[in-house]
């Protein structure tokens, strides 16, 4: 029995169709792995436009608070304390006044002032503080002393001082000296008128407190 012949051309025709298929399918995979290598190089985080990123736009910013600094802020001035005034301070006029005590280098005299009463309001006076009328109807004044307070107040230089007897004083030295020799021991038998101006004394003029006989 003979062998069928076999078909050479027909063979390498079929040899060829399986190279080239193998050759075709070899270079589709090379491109292919070189478009996946490109597309994955460009899908680095660094050079990857991502699309899917949503924007949001950013409003105006609110301006940070600015503090002055330190050595720079106005100072506010702390209201000046006025000084308080003294509530025992003599408003100027005339008062009645025993006078305790003369400082004739310092320029002072220390004044007990007191309340002068003379006709019907010395009778009325009198009565109020249980004194006797008998004993005190023929003084020329009746004198009520009910607050102990000194003041000691300064000696204008150009001071007129007056006592009884005694012509006026020619300058202020003489007439303390005058004035410390009769109120030396002191004695309730005179008191004195003394005129106060813008806190000084500018006049002193002795008066009599009791009858002369």
């Amino acid at each position: 029995m003979k062998s069928p012949q076999i078909d050479r051309s027909a063979t390498l025709r079929g040899r060829r169709v399986v190279v080239f298929v193998a050759g075709a399918l070899a270079l589709g995979l090379g491109v292919t792995g070189v478009n996946a290598a490109l597309a994955s190089g460009s899908s680095s985080p660094g050079t990857r436009d991502d699309r899917t990123a949503t924007f949001t736009p950013v409003g105006p910013v609110a301006p940070a608070a600015v503090t002055d600094p330190v050595g720079l802020a106005t100072p506010v001035p702390s209201p000046t304390a006025e000084p308080a005034s003294d509530p025992t301070a003599l408003a100027d006029g005339v008062y009645p006044t025993y006078v305790r005590a003369v400082d004739v280098r310092g320029a002072t005299i220390t004044v007990d002032v007191l309340q002068v009463f003379a006709g019907a309001a010395a009778h009325e006076a009198a009565i109020e503080d249980g004194v006797r009328w008998m004993d005190v109807r023929y003084n020329p004044v009746y004198i009520r002393n009910e607050n102990p307070l000194l003041r000691t107040l300064p000696v204008a230089r150009d001071v007129r001082i007056k006592l009884i007897a005694i012509c006026m004083a020619p300058n202020r030295w003489v007439g303390l000296t005058e004035l410390r020799r009769a109120t030396t021991p002191f004695t309730d038998t005179f008191y004195y008128a003394v005129t106060i101006v813008g806190g000084s004394v500018e006049r002193i003029r002795q008066l009599v407190t009791v009858a002369g006989c």
